[in-house]
């Protein structure tokens, strides 16, 4: 946690110095996600997708006539969810199986890293794209429903989870008006995070130029 906030800090430093000898504008910025694993060559996949939000601020600099940067400092809710259908379980030889579906909200409270290129084709239109860090202050799991009251069964899936993440993110803007911004971006996670899991998020929101 303290290597965290050191990176965080450093980050922000970084941002200020580049304000001092450049045109850069600041801003706030939020909105929702929709958050899950890939599992690559997975026969069954458990994991689906959940609804979190992200918030933070930004900076964009100015590089040439149509290319600017923009680094960023995000606080996202993140994760995925746990769905097997149709299970059965048998709490003892001789009890009848229960049968259920068994369904758990994985949340990964998340520090988020982008620093995104990006290409404006017009005043209105933009690309972007860049590399993302991403530091898991904290993961709980939520239990929906389950066939079986078993407190062993219930337990946490991963105990002891991975808390950090880095991949690359894409997406496009549009300007609503000169401080206002619709924004849309993919995140892709290239770490091997619990076992074979791999971050996967996608950001709809908006930006306030300040």
């Amino acid at each position: 946690m303290k290597r965290q906030l050191l990176f965080s800090a450093l980050f922000l430093m970084t941002l200020y110095s580049q304000a001092q000898t450049s045109d850069v504008e600041f801003g706030v910025k939020g909105g929702i996600n929709y958050a899950s694993y890939r599992v690559p060559n997975a026969i069954f996949d458990v994991h689906k997708g959940k609804l979190g939000f992200y918030l933070g601020g930004f900076a964009t600099i100015d590089i040439a006539d149509k290319f600017k940067v923009q680094p960023e400092l995000l606080f996202a809710l993140q994760g995925s969810r746990l769905v097997i259908r149709d299970i059965e379980i048998r709490e003892a030889a001789d009890e009848p199986p229960k049968r259920g579906d068994f369904i758990k909200n994985i949340n990964e409270y998340t520090i988020a890293l982008p620093i995104m290129g990006q290409y404006h084709i017009n005043e209105k239109f933009y690309l972007e794209g860049g590399p993302q860090l991403g530091f898991i202050i904290s993961t709980k799991e939520k239990l929906i429903t389950s066939p079986t009251d078993d407190p062993q069964f219930n337990a946490a899936s991963n105990p002891d989870p991975d808390t950090f993440d880095a991949g690359v993110a894409f997406g496009a803007g549009y300007n609503l008006s000169p401080i206002l911004v619709l924004n849309a971006r993919y995140y892709y996670g290239f770490i091997n995070r619990n076992n074979g899991l791999y971050s996967s998020v996608l950001n709809l929101g908006l930006e306030y130029k300040l």
